[in-house]
């Protein structure tokens, strides 16, 4: 008698119209939000599975980063203590379930720095959805609908805060949805530390973080993603900046088992400036896969991504970049960089640069490598009374140290223990 097949995975969480309704009621949600889950979930009900031939999904199963179901939270799930830095201006825990940790320094707070959960009803419920809209992908659309605790951040106009804004996702339960909006008004400065941490086997974190930079704004807004080993985790982040507004993103990944990640800035109008500045440190079989975009919708506007990856052991990275330059956006300068460095001869790194101009009037240049250590390096240390493993450390330290110094400083330090941890064992 033949045996049974193995029960086999849903290709994707099903996810009921009534739950969404349900989870706004727990909220106590507006009509507005609760139309936009509403919206959110017919584009996901509706929608496939990614396919693999986009090039967008060649490198990673999207089945890999789904949980087998999603259920709506009935309270604040317990999570183990978390260290917001010394120095930051607020700090936000984002806990699965429906109501995040709050803390507003005196300062933040008599400058009007305001912190709500997205369902707040003194909150504009307009900005939610317009960076990263339900029907710009599955995960986006599946956060959309079902995320529970979120937060967004308004920044004054005119306001520019010494100590950084610091949000903690902790991945404790199977499904995670963590939201972030920040809204920095014109001519404030701040700079926002996005943490992803926690999680484990069998642990899936799918969020979603929109940067609204207003006219002469200045946002550095630093996504740091240092899941525990097992974790799956798909992160989109959008910026939306605004005349002579400047975003800085800075992205560093090296926890997780499989992470996707998606982010980009979207220049609306004259002078607006991005600039993406990542690392990637991976070992063991970790799998990271990081698209960014940068979208020149306007004239005279400005772009710089600079991407490290340095892998070890069997791990693989896949990297995808896009600049796009529409017909109005004449005079634009867009520059490319992703250089990966190979510390195995079993890891892998594919880099794939991709441009599209619809305009002549534009600068606009990329560049990829992807190779070994430089054995002529190695060797120049080694004659200095270094070792083989000291001197690996050292370029790999110096590889990274472009993207390192981009940090805030008291989380510098903290990254900078991790990195010193994972490189002692090159």
């Amino acid at each position: 008698m033949a045996e049974n097949p193995a029960p086999t995975r849903p290709i994707k969480p099903v996810v009921a119209e009534a739950a969404v309704l349900k989870l706004a009621d727990i909220l106590g949600e507006p009509g507005e939000l609760r139309q936009l889950r509403q919206r959110a979930w017919r584009y996901y009900n509706d929608a496939p599975l990614p396919s693999r031939v986009a090039h967008l999904w060649k490198y990673t199963d999207p089945a890999d980063l789904l949980p087998a179901e999603i259920v709506v939270p009935s309270g604040p799930s317990a999570v183990g203590p978390v260290a917001a830095l010394e120095d930051a201006a607020v700090a936000v825990i984002l806990r699965p379930g429906v109501q995040p940790m709050l803390t507003v320094s005196p300062e933040a707070e008599r400058a009007g720095v305001r912190v709500r959960p997205i369902g707040d009803a003194e909150m504009d419920h307009h900005l939610v959805g317009a960076a990263v809209s339900p029907e710009h992908g599955l995960f986006e659309a599946l956060n959309t609908a079902m995320f529970g605790s979120s937060a967004a951040i308004y920044i004054p106009s005119g306001v520019k805060l010494d100590g950084p804004i610091h949000v903690v996702a902790t991945a404790a339960q199977a499904a995670n949805l963590p939201r972030l909006l920040i809204h920095a008004g014109t001519r404030s400065e701040a700079t926002i530390i996005e943490e992803h941490a926690g999680g484990g086997e069998d642990r899936f974190v799918v969020g979603v973080s929109e940067v609204f930079v207003e006219a002469q704004a200045q946002v550095r807004h630093v996504l740091l993603e240092r899941l525990d080993g097992g974790t799956a985790a798909h992160l989109s982040m959008r910026g939306h900046v605004r005349r002579d507004g400047n975003l800085l993103a800075v992205v560093a990944s090296f926890g997780g088992g499989k992470t996707k990640v998606d982010l980009g800035g979207v220049l609306l109008e004259s002078g607006a400036r991005s600039e993406i500045v990542g690392f990637v440190l991976g070992q063991s079989r970790q799998h990271f896969d990081h698209h960014t975009l940068h979208d020149h919708r306007a004239p005279h506007t400005t772009s710089n991504i600079d991407f490290k990856v340095a892998l070890n052991d069997r791990a693989r990275s896949a990297y995808t970049g896009l600049i796009r330059i529409a017909k109005d956006a004449p005079g634009a300068e867009a520059y490319q960089e992703n250089r990966n460095l190979l510390l195995s001869s079993k890891c892998r790194a594919d880099t794939i640069p991709e441009l599209e101009i619809l305009t002549d009037d534009v600068r606009c240049t990329h560049g990829a490598t992807v190779a070994p250590i430089d054995a002529e390096q190695l060797f120049y240390l080694r004659s200095r009374g270094l070792a083989e493993e000291a001197g690996r450390r050292l370029i790999v330290r110096g590889f990274l140290e472009k993207a390192l110094v981009r940090l805030p400083a008291s989380l510098r330090q903290r990254v900078e223990t991790a990195l010193e941890e994972r490189l002692g064992a090159l």
